[in-house]
């Protein structure tokens, strides 16, 4: 883990010497991938939802840095500023204690774009990642296209989670935070294997979810 925070750290610090262009307006920024201005657009999400927390609201500017880094070829820039909004959020859980983090899973995938930012916050965070304690057992449709009622129903017992959760106090780490309907099946499927706490940690929030 320490050794991930030093290289992290140090690809900081070699990314600052480098311009870039801001994922929102594209406008040409030193050492990041989102200018001081639309840095000052981003609006601060709330949740009213008990150990849940997110950076942002999903508009703007953090919504088109969010696409890209989903989306887009040329996403890798992105991630350093998208880990620390999660760290920035994360601040909202001060004196939990958590002995692992997990991140929402793909069901053909091991290594997604959410993976590699959860590792990267872990990282910073010193927090253990132990992605292999929660699997997704079958593929599902994407949730965008559907009704709130249909991304539960979309969702349901798609996920399993290994024994060695019992106990433990496990952040969850996801990067949109909508309807809630897949952290709701995570956390179950994290909490019928005997976990102790789950907290949610997702970098961006909609204005609608709660």
């Amino acid at each position: 883990m320490n050794y991930l925070k030093s290289l992290y750290k140090f690809r900081r610090f070699a990314a600052s010497y480098f311009t870039y262009n801001c994922a929102s307006c594209g406008k040409t920024v030193r050492g990041g991938c989102i200018c001081r201005n639309c840095a000052e657009k981003l609006s601060p999400a709330k949740s009213q939802i008990k150990d849940c927390a997110h950076a942002y609201i999903y508009s703007g500017p953090a919504k088109e840095l969010m696409l890209k880094y989903k989306f887009g070829e040329d996403y890798d820039y992105c991630r350093d500023t998208l880990s620390l909004w999660l760290l920035d959020a994360y601040r909202n859980f001060h004196g939990e204690k958590i002995d692992f983090a997990v991140c929402v899973p793909s069901f053909n995938k091991r290594k997604t774009r959410l993976y590699e930012l959860s590792k990267e916050f872990c990282a910073l965070a010193d927090i253990p990642f132990a992605p292999s304690m929660l699997k997704k057992l079958r593929k599902t449709e994407k949730q965008h296209t559907l009704s709130a009622k249909e991304r539960y129903k979309n969702l349901s017992g798609a996920f399993s989670a290994d024994p060695y959760v019992i106990g433990k106090n496990i952040l969850l780490i996801d990067d949109i935070f909508t309807t809630g309907s897949t952290v709701f099946e995570c956390s179950k499927a994290l909490y019928e294997k005997g976990a102790a706490k789950i907290l949610v940690l997702t970098v961006l929030k909609t204005e609608f979810s709660d």
